[in-house]
């Protein structure tokens, strides 16, 4: 009698199968045609019968992006989204490198990470049909980056959120992600300022977590001449240490500070940032060079005779009259005339 080989008789219990068609003391029997043979062929029919119901795998994964969603959060069209009166971003911010590789990283992670924060929209607006229905409150870039890709914006709506705390948040989230410029910070302390949201710039500084100076340098910036800071390719270029420089220069200077910033702008190549703060800055300390008053100028006189005025050493003038040219009597009329233009002379200077 032969040994039986190791293995041999030993049989595998599959759950749903019929025990008698597969006895345990027999070997396994051939699959039946049209059945796969391998545990990968089994799992190709698995997928393409899942794949055969798409309707079910849309559903799925509809659950699955709402499985995702933290508590509060929610899936918003971002087409519903306005922003903010206060809003502070400047139009080239969504044209930096920085933004857009932040609409990159949202378009491979499927969507923004972070959630924005929302406010149910108040007033005229919100009593359109099919208008938009939320306030941003902070995340503007997130929304513009999901608005250009056509992706719902992740966002958490805050419904009793009131002005000032809404400016206050607006604020502290710009600084934690990308801050904003100086003159972007100045428009925007400005513009809140104007409508009172803030008794002072000192509270409002207070209140958003800034000290005061940076405050009232960013306030500065925005106060300049249009025609200063259009001398720059983008108000975004404006830096916070150039505040205080632009601004006096401005002030104890201006013809000459928006005289060198039209020239500027009327270049055909604007020149870099740097370069345009200099020239504006040193426009205000560049004084005209002063006349040279000629040696001497003789005046005609009448008769055919003449008078000389001589520039003498250390600024002093000499007048040399021919004799008779006043009279006798007529001292004391000369010498008030005198009086009279030297004192207009120096009013005017």
């Amino acid at each position: 009698m032969a040994t039986p080989k190791k293995g041999q008789g030993i049989a595998f219990k599959i759950p749903g199968l019929d025990e008698a068609a597969a006895p345990a003391a027999e070997s396994p029997a051939e699959p039946r045609a049209g059945q796969p043979r391998t545990g990968v062929g089994m799992l190709s029919r698995l997928i393409q019968g899942a794949q055969a119901d798409t309707e079910a795998v849309s559903r799925l994964n509809a659950e699955i992006d709402r499985l995702k969603l933290q508590v509060g959060e929610q899936l918003v069209d971002p087409r519903q989204i306005v922003l903010t009166r206060w809003a502070d971003r400047h139009p080239d911010s969504f044209a930096s490198a920085a933004f857009l590789e932040l609409k990159q990283e949202i378009e491979s992670a499927g969507g923004n990470v972070q959630p924005v924060k929302l406010r149910p929209l108040r007033g005229a607006l919100a009593d359109q049909a099919d208008g938009p229905r939320f306030e941003l409150v902070y995340g503007s870039r997130r929304t513009r980056a999901c608005l250009e890709l056509g992706l719902p914006v992740r966002a958490v709506v805050d419904e009793h959120i009131d002005d000032q705390a809404l400016y206050v948040q607006m604020q502290r989230e710009n600084r934690g992600r990308a801050n904003l410029s100086a003159w972007e910070q100045g428009v925007s302390y400005h513009k809140a300022l104007s409508e009172g949201l803030f008794p002072s710039a000192r509270r409002l500084a207070e209140q958003i977590g800034l000290d005061h100076s940076n405050v009232a340098k960013a306030l500065r910036v925005a106060e300049l001449p249009h025609e200063v800071v259009g001398a720059f390719r983008s108000p975004v270029d404006i830096q916070f240490r150039w505040a205080v420089a632009l601004d006096k220069a401005w002030q104890q200077h201006p013809d000459a500070v928006l005289s060198a910033a039209r020239q500027l702008a009327g270049r055909q190549v604007r020149p870099a940032a740097a370069e345009v703060f200099r020239a504006l800055t040193e426009a205000a300390t560049t004084r005209p060079a002063r006349k040279v008053a000629p040696a001497s100028q003789t005046l005609a006189l009448a008769g055919g005779r003449k008078a000389v005025i001589r520039a003498g050493k250390a600024g002093a003038v000499s007048i040399d009259l021919p004799r008779g040219s006043v009279p006798a009597g007529r001292w004391a009329d000369f010498e008030t005339a005198l009086q009279t233009l030297l004192d207009s002379l120096q009013d005017g200077r």
